[in-house]
């Protein structure tokens, strides 16, 4: 009877628990209610184990211990024991005895914070690693993410953690764990604006619930100080987090700090000549490195060379130098395309974004990036097909890796090209990426991750408006996911 009682409040527990990660009006109150219902359960069964004592049932009493144990000593362990101490196997051992979780994956993540806190070891990671699916899962994700971390490689785990969400699973503790981790790694790197733009896609913990708010109030924004604190007192490590209550957030950014002297020295004036604005515009492009500044160089040397004058200055300047006439207008063609190549690479590299339909230098210019561009991809494509047809098989995990880079490199290059350039690309995705999620559905069985290439190619297709691949990837990506 004790025994169905307990698991119906723990069921419950666990049903407030994910409401709590989903509804952040409500966080601080579930939070309580949660502890309340913990708190109360424990007192409860220790004052029944009194009244047994007192009447003499001692063994129903040590049986009631050994549950009032089992309900609050395992997580504790794990909590502040076994974890801070890298003890993976105990981790998971406890773990698995932990009411708070409900399937094996709670002790495989728990067993990888661990293993990551030991600095991920090759024995203790090929331990855990043979405990998990053959079949890649939100958990199997995570727990390598926690390892990559473990090993010092934060961009490998902060990609694979942030991918968990690609994932059309519902694996609360692997979101939660994800979560977390996220909230506290833009934290640690004063990446407060990326945190407080993420709230809504991450299920709240108590550690991101706290830190959001430090974001908030890093823009002025609410929560009080009052409701901050709340989300302090339910969030775990106070001692740690209690910096972020001392110091009042409740200011707006600081301004952008202001360029530096040699920016300024370097920067155009307004009365200069259009060939000297054009230079001093292309020094600043190549100490700054932004898009920004790599487009107004463009800008600003188009204005110089698309004038008619430009060629006959240019051709003269050449002959008095010694050039024959005959071989004038080669060399300032030369001189055109060498600026085009240094203002190509500059754009490439600082994503600035181009006119694919411009006319003149600008449109030289995005004409070679367009070129880069789809040189690259095609070539990160040329892989993936080649891979699929040769049927070369990666671990699963891996295979997640690579489509994860290949996107980043898709979505990196065209990012800021505009979807003209992306109607080109897109049907060499479409291609490559669309047999590579049909080969991990049939022949892989790893309809996880096939799943979740359609929906991107989904996406993609949604954006370019190629209306064949919408219906196609639409029709695949509402198959149903079988169990694994």
């Amino acid at each position: 009877m004790i025994g169905a009682l307990v698991t119906i409040v723990m069921r419950g527990r666990r049903f407030l628990w994910r409401q709590r990660g989903l509804d952040r009006r409500r966080f601080v109150a579930l939070s309580a209610l949660i502890a309340a219902i913990e708190i109360g359960l424990l007192i409860g069964l220790l004052a029944i184990v009194g009244v047994l004592l007192a009447v003499g049932a001692i063994a129903t009493a040590a049986a009631l211990v050994v549950l009032t144990g089992w309900l609050a000593v395992p997580h504790w362990l794990v909590e502040h024991v076994t974890i801070p101490r890298g003890w993976h196997r105990a981790t998971h051992r406890l773990a698995r005895t932990d009411p708070r979780g409900d399937d094996d994956g709670w002790a495989h993540l728990s067993a990888a914070r661990a293993v990551a806190r030991a600095g991920s070891p090759s024995a203790a990671v090929d331990w855990l690693t043979a405990l998990l699916p053959t079949r890649a899962d939100a958990v199997t994700v995570v727990v390598h993410a926690l390892v990559a971390h473990g090993r010092g490689d934060r961009d490998g785990a902060r990609a694979l953690l942030a991918s968990v969400l690609d994932l059309a699973q519902d694996r609360a503790h692997a979101r939660s764990v994800a979560s977390e981790w996220l909230a506290a790694d833009a934290a640690e790197r004063g990446a407060w604006d990326e945190l407080a733009a993420d709230a809504a896609r991450w299920p709240a913990t108590p550690l991101r619930y706290l830190l959001e708010g430090v974001a908030a109030r890093r823009h002025g924004d609410r929560p009080s100080r009052f409701a901050l604190a709340a989300r302090w007192l339910a969030a775990p490590g106070r001692r740690v987090t209690w910096r972020h209550l001392r110091a009042d957030h409740g200011v707006a950014v600081t301004a952008p700090s202001p360029p530096t002297t040699a920016e300024v020295a370097t920067a155009p004036a307004p009365g200069d000549d259009p060939l000297a604005q054009a230079r001093t515009a292309h020094h600043l492009a190549l100490r700054r490195r932004d898009h920004a500044a790599v487009g107004a160089a463009i800008a600003a040397w188009a204005r110089v060379i698309d004038d008619p004058a430009w060629v006959g200055e240019r051709t003269a300047r050449a002959i008095a130098l010694g050039v024959e006439p005959s071989q004038a207008p080669a060399a300032v063609a030369a001189t055109r395309d060498a600026l085009i190549a240094q203002l190509a690479d500059l754009a490439v590299v600082t994503r600035a974004p181009v006119a694919v339909d411009a006319s003149g230098l600008a449109g030289a210019v995005a004409h070679r990036v367009r070129n880069r561009v789809l040189d690259g991809l095609e070539l990160t494509f040329e892989r993936v097909r080649s891979r699929v047809a040769a049927g070369q098989t990666l671990a699963a995990i891996d295979e997640w890796r690579e489509f994860l880079a290949v996107r980043a490199a898709y979505e990196t290059a065209l990012g800021p090209s505009g979807v003209e350039l992306e109607r080109v690309a897109f049907p060499h995705a479409d291609t490559a990426c669309g047999a590579w999620a049909v080969w991990l559905w049939n022949a892989r069985g790893e309809h996880l991750l096939s799943h979740a290439i359609t929906s991107w190619l989904a996406e993609r297709a949604l954006r370019v408006g190629d209306a064949a691949a919408i219906e196609h990837h639409g029709r695949n990506r509402a198959l149903a996911i079988p169990r694994s």
